[in-house]
């Protein structure tokens, strides 16, 4: 008998002393995640990509689409260029996805992001000379669902701003002053950047 409550104290000072913990008495922190839409059709476009990649996409307007940012295109040129590459407009997006944690303690919140430029070449009509002049476009890129999103390839810092100034001095030779359907179009101007990346 005595030997037996020898072992019952024994075994009732392991479990006192046991460091494993207690489900019940652990605090978990909470981390949330929250991805904003560049990051989604990005990730959504091109799955793997990861914190700190640098990577580039061309982006089509479908046909039909509006092309805005006071493109003046006439619907004969939109045609020609319609049966010519098979899209209404065409862009180039270089960006690189980003991955925020913000907060203390148990509250961690990470944001990912996909901080990108949109570049494209627009035709601007002179109200003047009604000259067709071309125009850079050059807005941060808003994810927009209704575009076509389509991989280009991963790059670099260095080659982004490479096709940055790329498409800044696309317009300081005289044959790209002014619109062309046939030689000097969007997409003539997205295949130029593109050598930069």
């Amino acid at each position: 008998m005595r030997f037996s409550y020898l072992l019952s104290a024994f075994l009732a000072t392991l479990t006192i002393a046991s460091p494993i913990a207690n489900p019940e008495a652990a605090s978990l922190s909470t981390r949330a995640t929250e991805d904003k839409a560049t990051y989604t059709l990005a990730t959504k476009t091109h799955s793997g990509l990861k914190k700190d990649d640098w990577v580039w996409f061309t982006m089509e307007w479908p046909r039909g689409s509006i092309i805005g940012d006071g493109d003046t295109e006439s619907k004969e040129e939109l045609s020609q260029l319609r049966d010519k590459l098979g899209f209404d407009h065409i862009g180039i997006v270089v960006g690189q996805v980003t991955e925020v944690t913000t907060g203390k303690g148990k509250n961690l919140k990470t944001t990912r992001d996909f901080k990108a430029s949109l570049y494209h070449m627009i035709e601007h009509e002179d109200p003047t000379t009604k000259v067709p002049n071309t125009e850079l476009k050059a807005p941060n890129w808003i994810a927009d669902p209704s575009k076509i999103l389509k991989f280009g390839g991963m790059t670099s810092s260095k080659k982004a701003t490479a096709a940055k100034n790329a498409a800044k001095s696309y317009f300081d030779d005289d044959a790209h002053k002014k619109y062309a359907v046939n030689g000097n179009n969007c997409n003539d101007f997205v295949n130029a950047v593109k050598k930069a990346l």
